[in-house]
C-alpha cells in the first residue's frame, strides 16, 4: 500500500509528527498540516488518497465539509478522543469516510491501515456503522462507505 497518498492534519505537532512515522513505512505521506485551512489548501494542490485528521471537534467538522465540498472523491478519516456518538454521527453526516476512536486502541498502525484497505475498497458513500460502540470501550470505528 506505499502508493496511497496520505495527508495528515493534527493541530498537536507531536502527534502529528507520531503519525507520520508511525505511517510511513506502509503509505507514502505527501503532506503534513496543523490547522483546517492548511488542510483543505493541501488537499486541492496534493489530491492524497486519504486525509487522516484530528483537527479539534468544531473547526474539524466545519474543515470536514469543506473538503467534502471541494475534493468530494478524498476520503477522509477522523481520529477522535472523543468517544460520544453525537460526535461520530456529526463527523459522518459532515462527510468524514470513518471515525475512529483512539482511546484504548492497542495497535493504532494495524487499525488505521485495515480501515485504509477498507476505504480503498468501498466506493459509494452510505452510512455505516461497522463495529462496536466506542462507549462499551471497544475499538470504534464508523465509518461513511
Amino acid at each position: 500500500m506505499k502508493n496511497v497518498r496520505l495527508l495528515i492534519a493534527d493541530d498537536n505537532p507531536q502527534i502529528l509528527q507520531f503519525l507520520s512515522d508511525l505511517l510511513s513505512d506502509d503509505f507514502c505521506t505527501v503532506g503534513t498540516v496543523s490547522d483546517g485551512k492548511a488542510l483543505i489548501a493541501a488537499a486541492v494542490e496534493l489530491y492524497p488518497h486519504i486525509i487522516i485528521t484530528d483537527i479539534p471537534t468544531i473547526t474539524g467538522l466545519d474543515v470536514v465539509r469543506q473538503l467534502e465540498a471541494v475534493v468530494p472523491d478524498i476520503k477522509v478519516m477522523v481520529l477522535t478522543d472523543h468517544e460520544e456518538p453525537a460526535v461520530a454521527t456529526a463527523a459522518l453526516a459532515a462527510g468524514a469516510s470513518a471515525i475512529l476512536f483512539r482511546k484504548g486502541v492497542p495497535d493504532l498502525r494495524c487499525k488505521i491501515r485495515a480501515i485504509i484497505q477498507d476505504l480503498l475498497t468501498v466506493r459509494p458513500k452510505r452510512l455505516t456503522a461497522v463495529s462496536r460502540s466506542a462507549r462499551s470501550g471497544s475499538q470504534g470505528v464508523l465509518q461513511n462507505s
